[in-house]
């Protein structure tokens, strides 16, 4: 056999690039049901810390599955303070940014705050026990722990159809 055969036996040709659907038309507000991965909390995030969130539900459009269980979707936080002395409540407030498609990220829009317990008692507590040393007692700290619910929604795309208002004829209208 030729050195040309044999170059033509043992190459194959290249594969098939896949082929991705058109976009689907997304509609503004569209309900996308999260899950948080990993906790984000008041003690250890601080503002434009990013964290992963993980699509709960699929989200269909037009009667087809456009989101798939198990998508990674993306939040921020846009502030974080921590316990203070005196029994004072940690404070985390997320902004969600986007969810990865296959057809590229698609903008979510929705922000969640969370505060902590405030220990107004211990400190009382303290206090009585141990003196100005009790002003030390801290409150808790805000958290989203590792498998809470967020509902977000898509931001771009069409506006929703409304319904036409329906009057029934068998009311009577109030003068």
């Amino acid at each position: 056999m030729t050195a040309a055969a044999q170059h033509a036996v043992t190459t194959a040709p290249p594969p098939a690039p896949a082929i991705v659907p058109p976009p689907p038309r997304w509609v503004q507000g569209t309900d996308v049901e999260l899950m948080v991965v990993r906790e984000v909390n008041s003690r250890s995030a601080k503002a434009g810390d990013r964290f992963r969130l993980r699509v709960n539900a699929p989200v269909l459009l037009d009667g087809a599955t456009v989101i798939p269980i198990g998508s990674s979707a993306w939040g921020e936080v846009i502030s974080a303070k921590g316990t203070g002395a005196a029994g004072g409540k940690g404070q985390l407030s997320l902004r969600l940014l986007h969810v990865d498609t296959a057809w590229g990220p698609v903008r979510l829009t929705g922000t969640k705050g969370a505060e902590g317990d405030a220990n107004t008692g211990g400190v009382i507590l303290g206090v009585l026990g141990f003196g100005l040393l009790g002003l030390l007692n801290k409150g808790g700290n805000a958290s989203f722990k590792a498998g809470d619910i967020i509902h977000a929604s898509i931001a771009d795309g069409e506006l929703p159809a409304v319904a036409p208002l329906e009057v029934s004829a068998a009311a009577p209208l109030a003068p």
